[in-house]
């Protein structure tokens, strides 16, 4: 049975049971001329999968913006990195709002079908379409999400924007939230102060909130009801044996300061939870990974409580002490920017390239097709943690990682104009324990500064945790630990400068609703962790080099008219091609006459700028240029200084006794050097003087 549901203050028009009746809920979403659609199929498992196997699948037609893909193939295919990030934001609001004890296998597909650049960001849309197909469905999902972006432009807050005011806005802010309070947060920043970035937060759960009351009346004029919970693998049985088996001495083991060593007392606990209960425990059960989720789960429990009674964490610090910290700069011979940076059992390798034009990335997007200067990729080698898996190219958690750590230095990096290099940083994580995304940004920060990049000011990053006992008390964690970033009620990451935030990303665990003092409490704490690690790092480097790295190549801008750039790529690209060719340089031509003559500094690079210079009118007399003659006639020799373009020696410029010498002492095709007499603007003559 088809219903149409309006909320006319965000021109929202939802459809249900028209279309993709097949799926357990589905929802077409319009705003505007933006349409998308969500699904939700669940699928019962027989088998224990070892988590909540929830898959989060956001794909962009590009007809949906009147588009043909590049490529090939001319088809979209793997989910591009745009895509990836919204399936993983999406992911990250909407799985603490599913029961515990629930194993079900759901897959929420979104789709988008049609962008309007005038509409709410398609991105947005998604994630609502996705929440009111998972609450109009019998999949139980605990409650409706409703989602609010801040953009700021020309200085004017704006929230739920259009996708071309997001284009032009200087921070992004994404809130995703419940009735109850705020679950999820991503947000770039050019240096908000704490402050403003949590009074950005709560003005804009007021929006989600509307929408949640929304879904709630939609759900209920729909009349569908939740599937009870069974608690098919006993999970509630295992969960009070392995409370009974962790007292306070069997956690203590836990408190050890070492990761490995660590690691291994909690291996031990476990074999010995399953040498007492070896009785009551079915075969089927023995290797299936219900009893270690269950005993993993209650143990973080345990330790929760006893933190707060010890004060004290697993490692044994503070909750504001930051692990121990070294950094080392220029360590790679051969790489233009290198730092390594370690904090505890993490550890950052950062190497920088500095390129040309030619070596931006080209983002084919639904919206708009776009140059990236800056690249940021993160990788996480099983060896980091020990394991031994085989490497199959970045995954969405790669992918996220680079990107926030991207988001945290976009803001400090220099523009175009003053440093025309496309900037690629390449990070390998070492070792990991945790916070690896912030360990990213400071040995990012640092590597940029040994490759003489100039940036505005340095950034670092921390990772905090929230830890709430069960008397309802908060205690927040700075730096946490990979053990700590499991049991914690919320897990933020922050970066940014001395004079404010660059970038953040917030997931709450907690399904009550934070206080705003909590949220306060966190980002102030965050801030002291941030301007300590900052001040470790400046004790090796404070500052950018003065210069690049020798290995660098050059970069010369030349500003030509825009009329000449024609001349410049030539037919069918000929003549640029001829040029870096023969110079061995790279060249970008942009729409406004900007040329970036990208090559190693010497004689060839020279000859590349001068070319250009030529071709496009840039003549100066006095001038010398290499040249080659092309032909003779009984008045002079006609030499070439670039492709197309001729100046004149005529014999007068000789000695007498040497004019009827000219034309044979001089071969075709031979090289020559000349000096600029004249240039005639108005006809483009050029007259010329051997230099012998």
């Amino acid at each position: 049975m088809e219903k149409k549901y309006t909320l006319s203050e965000f021109g929202y028009t939802a459809v249900l049971g028209k279309y993709a009746c097949q799926s357990e809920g589905a929802v077409w979403l319009q705003q505007g001329s933006s349409v998308v659609l969500a699904t939700v199929v669940s699928e019962t498992t027989r088998d224990f999968p070892g988590f909540f196997p929830l898959t989060v699948d956001y794909r962009e037609q590009f007809s949906a913006a009147g588009k043909i893909p590049g490529g090939y193939l001319k088809r979209e295919g793997k989910p591009s990195d745009q895509e990836v990030l919204t399936g993983r934001l999406m992911d990250r609001a909407m799985r603490p709002l599913f029961p515990e004890n629930f194993f079900d296998k759901v897959q929420v597909s979104t789709s988008v079908y049609s962008a309007d650049r005038d509409s709410i960001n398609v991105q947005s849309l998604a994630l609502l379409a996705s929440s009111l197909a998972l609450i109009t469905s019998p999949v139980p999902f605990l409650s409706p999400l409703g989602l609010c972006e801040v953009a700021r432009v020309d200085g004017e807050w704006i929230f739920n924007p259009s996708y071309d005011q997001v284009t032009r806005s200087d921070i992004r802010l994404i809130v995703a939230g419940t009735a109850d309070g705020i679950n999820m947060v991503e947000g770039s920043f050019a240096e908000l102060s704490e402050e403003e970035v949590v009074d950005l937060f709560f003005k804009a759960h007021e929006y989600v909130k509307k929408q949640v009351q929304w879904q709630l009346d939609i759900k209920r004029d729909w009349g569908v009801q939740d599937r009870s919970v069974n608690d098919t693998f006993r999970c509630d049985f295992w969960s009070e044996r392995a409370r009974q088996f962790l007292t306070k001495d069997r956690v203590e083991r836990v408190f050890v300061a070492d990761k490995v060593l660590r690691g291994e007392n909690q291996k031990n606990l476990i074999q010995e939870f399953y040498a007492i209960n070896v009785d009551d425990i079915a075969p089927e059960l023995m290797g299936a990974g219900i009893i270690e989720y269950v005993f993993d789960k209650i143990l973080k429990e345990e330790l929760n409580e006893l933190i707060f009674e010890k004060s004290v964490r697993v490692d044994g610090r503070s909750f504001e002490t930051v692990r121990p910290i070294a950094t080392e700069v220029g360590l790679l011979p051969c790489v233009h920017g290198s730092a390594l940076f370690t904090r505890g059992r993490t550890q950052a390798l950062a190497m920088v390239t500095l390129g040309g034009g030619q070596d931006q990335m080209r983002v084919d997007g639904l919206m708009d097709d776009k140059s990236q200067p800056f690249m940021l990729h993160y990788n996480f080698p099983s060896f980091s943690v020990g394991e031994a898996r085989p490497s199959r190219g970045p995954g969405r958690r790669d992918i996220g990682h680079g990107y926030l750590a991207a988001s945290s230095l976009k803001a400090m990096l220099p523009s175009q104009e003053v440093f025309p290099y496309t900037l690629r940083i390449v990070v390998d994580i070492l070792e990991s324990d945790g916070s690896s995304s912030m360990a990213t940004v400071c040995s990012s920060t640092m590597a940029l500064m040994q490759a003489g990049v100039p940036i505005t000011r340095m950034v670092s990053g921390v990772a905090m945790g929230l830890l709430m006992n069960r008397a309802g008390d908060f205690r927040v964690l700075t730096d946490i630990s990979g053990i700590e970033d499991a049991f914690g009620f919320m897990d933020f990451k922050v970066a940014g400068t001395e004079a404010g935030i660059t970038a953040i990303q917030m997931d709450i665990k907690h399904k009550g609703g934070l206080g705003r003092s909590v949220f306060e409490s966190a980002l102030a704490q965050a801030k002291r962790g941030r301007m300590h690690i900052l001040d470790e790092m400046k004790k090796v480097m404070s500052a950018p080099n003065t210069n690049v790295s020798s290995l660098v190549p050059q970069i010369v801008s030349v500003k030509i008219p825009k009329e000449k750039i024609g001349a410049v790529i030539g037919s069918g690209g000929k003549v640029i091609r001829e040029i870096t060719e023969k110079t061995g340089t790279s060249i970008d031509i942009q729409d406004d006459g900007t040329v970036k003559i990208f090559g190693k500094p010497g004689e060839l690079l020279d000859r590349a700028v001068a070319i250009v210079k030529i071709i496009s009118g840039q003549i100066e007399a006095g001038s010398r240029y290499p040249g080659i003659v092309r032909r003779s006639a009984e008045f002079g020799l006609f030499v070439e200084l670039a492709p197309g373009v001729d100046g004149l020696v005529h014999v007068s410029t000789v000695p007498r006794q040497d004019q009827q010498t000219l034309l044979t002492r001089f071969k075709e095709g031979e090289a020559v050097v000349v000096d600029v007499l004249d240039y005639d603007k108005s006809n483009g003559r050029i007259r010329l003087k051997i230099v012998e």
